[in-house]
């Protein structure tokens, strides 16, 4: 079968990482597969040297469902590039990697670009998540055509368990109450990350940008910070997909971990706040955003940020009897809820 170093340009590419997520690949893949769209978009499916026959499992689902159009074989990856026998805008390039990229900290994005090397959007979805919504997409594409200054659209979600049950977690709870369109790094900078990935589309642009590329870690929360400081958002509050909270996952069992490259995001992406390196911002902008990075310094007791933040700006030195302020009375109510 012929080769051919990518194919027609999309208006919206999917990525989807996966591992070991046999019993719900097939969902993630039924809800790429249901998107009716105006433009063909194309689905970039890459296994991680998967050990539970989820290659198997997707390699079925795509003589089931789909044609073949070529195949490429690397030292790396064996890749297959697919289109829907009945879904004509919808591809597949499935890669099926030789050996476990995450484990080395091997980066992958240089895959997307052998097969699609332009694209204007992308959503992104794991392979134990799924959609839900046949427009998710067309809507999403549409908000981003319409508003030049937005660099990410996202929506609500429903939450549940590895049995397909909705579930609640306290940290996900407040998420629908804290999203809104327009402006959101002061949002993200008071709460840190509200913002699921099965739920957004970005501009592409947000991923080749210079704040992403020096960022130290590369997580859902990166993303985000540097789609806010690009740009605003869209919130459009239906719920478009699932998202499944497993037991074993890392929300679970890695909590700690995640938490420590939270930390290191928000701190890399606050800097460059604080050093205007991001869209312009008004005064009362740059003061808004100096109180809440001092409240979270404060918070952290980060004594050497602190200081950074006092010396990149003078306007920290006047707001900073306001976040010690702040401070002060939410300890206070801490305190006050605890007791009863």
């Amino acid at each position: 079968m012929a080769q051919v170093q990518t194919i027609s340009p999309f208006k919206v590419c999917v990525w989807c990482n996966t591992y070991n997520q046999t019993s719900y690949i097939k969902d993630t893949m039924d809800g790429f597969c249901m998107q009716q769209t105006s433009f063909p978009f194309a689905c970039h499916i890459m296994d991680d040297a998967s050990t539970d026959g989820e290659p198997e499992v997707i390699k079925q689902y795509l003589n089931d469902h789909f044609d073949t159009e070529w195949t490429k074989e690397t030292d790396d990856y064996h890749l297959m590039v697919a289109r829907h026998q009945e879904n004509k805008n919808c591809y597949f390039a499935v890669y099926l990697l030789k050996y476990n990229h995450y484990s080395i900290k091997k980066r992958r994005l240089k895959y997307y670009r052998e097969v699609t090397d332009e694209t204007d959007y992308v959503a992104l979805c794991d392979g134990d998540d799924y959609w839900t919504d046949a427009h998710k997409l067309q809507k999403q594409a549409d908000a981003l055509d319409a508003n030049p200054q937005v660099t990410l659209v996202y929506t609500n979600f429903q939450t549940i368990d590895g049995e397909g049950n909705p579930i609640s977690r306290p940290f996900i709870k407040d998420f629908p109450g804290r999203s809104h369109s327009g402006d959101n790094l002061p949002t993200l900078l008071r709460y840190g990350n509200y913002i699921m990935v099965l739920s957004c589309m970005y501009r592409y642009k947000v991923f080749e940008s210079e704040y992403r590329t020096n960022s130290p870690v590369r997580m859902d929360f990166d993303n985000t910070m540097c789609a806010a400081l690009m740009g605003d958002f869209i919130w459009l509050p239906e719920q478009t997909g699932c998202y499944r909270i497993l037991e074993s996952g890392m929300i679970q069992t890695g909590r700690r971990k995640g938490d420590d490259w939270g930390y290191d995001i928000y701190r890399y992406y606050a800097g460059l706040v604080m050093k205007r390196r991001c869209k312009p911002q008004s005064f009362r902008q740059r003061m808004e955003a100096t109180t809440l990075i001092l409240i979270w310094a404060l918070k952290r007791k980060d004594v050497q940020f602190r200081k950074e933040v006092l010396n990149d700006r003078f306007l920290a030195w006047l707001v900073l009897p306001v976040a010690y302020v702040n401070v002060k009375v939410e300890r206070l109510k801490d305190r006050l809820i605890k007791k009863r």
